[in-house]
């Protein structure tokens, strides 16, 4: 086990100090998408909540470091039902259609459509639920019919939201009148 791996795997933890420290240890010893994503597979629990806040708080500043890997992390939404990592996954989510929307397929356009309205109308909590409207909201650009579903969903869930998911919804409401 090399140093970023025994990092990686030991000492990683929520606090974004650490993960900060995980993303520059990852680029100084340039360490592959690739071997990151094993890792990810070898673990459960509170690893994998670690790497996958660890993968979020790094996909915000490279994103592209995650290019040939946007796969993997959609397939991870399957059989998710971790809180924290649907969290970090739909922000990994919103990073991508935002960022390199040209680069996800048809496929994958569809496969994220149907993961976050799922996570939308499903048990999932505040947060996870807030950053799938904005995802629904990036796609809805290709996909007219999502935001009349989303409109819809979203002035169901409304008054029984919170102040932070409704103002989001807010602000995607007015966009799409």
């Amino acid at each position: 086990m090399n140093i970023v791996e025994n990092f990686l795997l030991n000492q990683l933890d929520l606090r974004l100090e650490n993960r900060y420290f995980a993303r520059n240890l990852i680029l100084k010893n340039e360490f592959d998408s690739e071997s990151l994503v094993a890792l990810i597979d070898r673990t459960s629990g509170k690893q994998k909540v670690h790497l996958l806040c660890f993968c979020d708080t790094f996909s915000r500043t490279h994103l592209l470091y995650f290019k040939n890997d946007f796969q993997y992390f959609i397939d991870l939404a399957e059989n998710e039902n971790h809180e924290t990592n649907k969290r970090s996954l739909t922000n990994m989510y919103i990073g991508m259609l935002k960022h390199t929307h040209n680069d996800l397929s048809a496929e994958q356009k569809q496969q994220l459509t149907e993961i976050c309205f799922s996570w939308l109308i499903g048990e999932s909590l505040v947060a996870t639920k807030s950053n799938c409207i904005t995802c629904l909201d990036l796609l809805s650009e290709e996909n007219k019919w999502i935001t009349e579903e989303l409109t819809a969903i979203i002035e169901q869930m409304y008054p029984q939201m919170t102040v932070s998911f409704q103002s989001r919804a807010r602000k995607i409401l007015k966009r799409k009148r």
